[in-house]
């Protein structure tokens, strides 16, 4: 029974349009179907977020997840089998015991059938793309696409920021991107998706005489002078202890560093408290920042045969709880760490330095605010600012002709799926486009007629340009500059309507948070457009 149902890249190729309103409605309820990371068994994405919640509630209990209560009785048995446990235990909690009430409750209403069903059907879906043209000579970055939504059914406004920069540092095959999930205000998120990507420049630069600042960069550096006074220098100069090397050459220890530096800069800037309104909770924000360098860098730790069949390098930094998700051969990694309660070392972090962490929630909140332990902004709240630091984790890896695409995104996605089921979607989405051209739902792609429109949105009069051509994309022409056009246009149609299903997955899925999504294709998703080199 469960073979005949539909799977999530099937269900994508409905036409979502609804030509008679202005916003879009997400597709009926019994169309899309997700397949859980747990125990694989094909659920609706509207009921996906109480499905893992039976899950969790079953670990709660000490189930496993072949062995889950079949009746009332036994799930009875089992939850006061549980509660002797701990009661008996020196270590006994009131909170271990509501834990336990509620996983019982959770499964006792899904064994009864009376388990919360949220229908999500009419739900208004607005979300905005932005395709990002790279100019045809990347031999790196095969599309870069980012959908944003509000998400209006739980939010009033939009916090979330972004940023992307082809030819960074006026590098070809350079590109430097960024996601920013903004708190209590989009102050911090807008401020730095717009003066950080400078900050690291200006860092990297120094190490790298290849990387170099525009003359209206450079002015904006100068101005800094007054906030980055020579005593402010000389403390952060101690981030070059004990790594002189790092800042001779353009390796991996100097891009790290440059890293450090930038977020530190954009801690002080922050603290200046431009355009914030409120006198005690300032806005703040995570972010997840990645720099792909088409070139190869002269690092003698890196120097091995294998490195020189690389295509570039990845360098990813993040500071919060948003992630960066790299497929490769198939395969989830996740390039990030997860900076919130949920982290014992960051939970222990938080404790030892004097800052409070709540109990009333699952994960539990930062001086009963904060859903991070680092982030950039929060100067508003001193006590707050003390747990809550702007050290970010950073990481560098080469890339590969294995590499097929990175998935950057805001909590609103991770909160209700994880690393693996977006990539089994994204790949899932992916391949179906490239494959089956009769089957490509372009009536959910706005075009240039789309443009002039009810659409029309004058702030993003950018968005989709590269999607404006309907026709066969690889045709038959012989022209090859205009089939390598053909060609980035598909990618970039692919690339829109995968991010866009995602985005709309979320949704279903139960996100209650803004959801800005950015996916960048890499040289491996080629391998989805045939099927012999899908299969290897």
């Amino acid at each position: 029974m469960r073979k005949s149902l539909p799977t999530i890249a099937e269900a994508s190729n409905v036409d979502l349009r609804t030509p008679d309103d202005k916003n879009e409605r997400i597709p009926q309820m019994n169309e899309t179907w997700f397949p859980c990371s747990t125990c694989q068994e094909l659920v609706n994405l509207c009921s996906l977020m109480n499905h893992k919640q039976c899950h969790r509630a079953n670990k709660v209990l000490g189930c496993k997840p072949e062995d889950n209560p079949s009746n009332l009785h036994i799930l009875t048995v089992q939850k006061e089998k549980m509660i002797s446990r701990i009661e008996s235990s020196s270590e006994y909690k009131y909170r271990e015991r509501q834990k336990i009430n509620q996983s019982y409750e959770t499964l006792k209403g899904n064994l009864l059938s009376i388990a919360p069903y949220t229908c999500r059907t009419c739900m208004p879906f607005d979300a905005r793309c932005h395709v990002y043209d790279m100019g045809g000579d990347s031999s790196l970055i095969k599309s870069i696409v980012i959908c944003s939504d509000k998400n209006t059914s739980w939010q009033s406004c939009m916090e979330d920021s972004f940023t992307v920069l082809n030819n960074y540092g006026q590098r070809p095959n350079t590109c430097f991107a960024g996601i920013f999930d903004g708190y209590h205000g989009n102050v911090a998120a807008i401020t730095a998706a717009t003066e950080f990507p400078i900050l690291l420049l200006d860092h990297i630069s120094a190490m790298d005489p290849s990387y170099k600042l525009t003359e209206e960069e450079k002015l904006f550096i100068g101005s800094l002078d007054t906030v980055f006074k020579d005593n402010y220098k000389e403390t952060e100069h101690i981030f070059s202890i004990g790594n002189e090397k790092g800042t001779k050459e353009p390796g991996v220890e100097g891009i790290q560093l440059a890293y450090a530096k930038a977020f530190w800069r954009m801690e002080r800037l922050l603290q200046l408290g431009r355009a914030e309104s409120s006198k005690s909770r300032w806005s703040g924000c995570s972010a997840v920042t990645c720099l792909l360098d088409g070139f190869q860098i002269m690092d003698p730790q890196m120097s091995t045969l294998k490195d020189k069949k690389r295509l570039g390098m990845l360098h990813v930094a993040n500071i919060g709880n948003i992630k960066a998700v790299l497929c490769k051969n198939g395969k989830s990694h996740c390039l990030t760490r997860d900076h919130s309660p949920v982290n014992g070392e960051e939970r222990k972090r938080v404790l030892e330095s004097g800052g409070s962490v709540s109990s009333n929630e699952s994960c539990g909140f930062i001086e009963g605010f904060s859903r991070v332990t680092r982030g950039l902004g929060f100067h508003g709240d001193p006590q707050l600012k003390n747990s809550v630091i702007a050290a970010p984790y950073t990481i560098s890896i080469p890339i590969y002709k294995s590499c097929q695409f990175l998935i950057l995104a805001s909590s609103g996605l991770w909160d209700v799926l994880n690393s693996r089921e977006v990539v089994a979607m994204a790949q899932d989405l992916l391949t179906t486009f490239l494959m089956c051209p009769q089957d490509r739902n372009l009536g959910s792609i706005r075009t240039e007629e789309d443009l002039s429109g009810p659409y029309d949105d004058p702030e993003t009069s950018e968005d989709l340009r590269a999607t404006s051509a309907k026709a066969d994309f690889l045709g038959n022409s012989s022209d090859r500059e205009t089939k390598a056009n053909n060609t980035s246009q598909l990618y970039d149609m692919a690339a829109v309507s995968v991010c866009r299903q995602i985005v709309k997955a979320a949704m279903l899925a139960g996100s209650q948070q803004n959801i800005t999504v950015c996916l960048i294709l890499l040289p491996g998703c080629e391998k989805a457009t045939s099927p012999e080199k899908s299969s290897s």
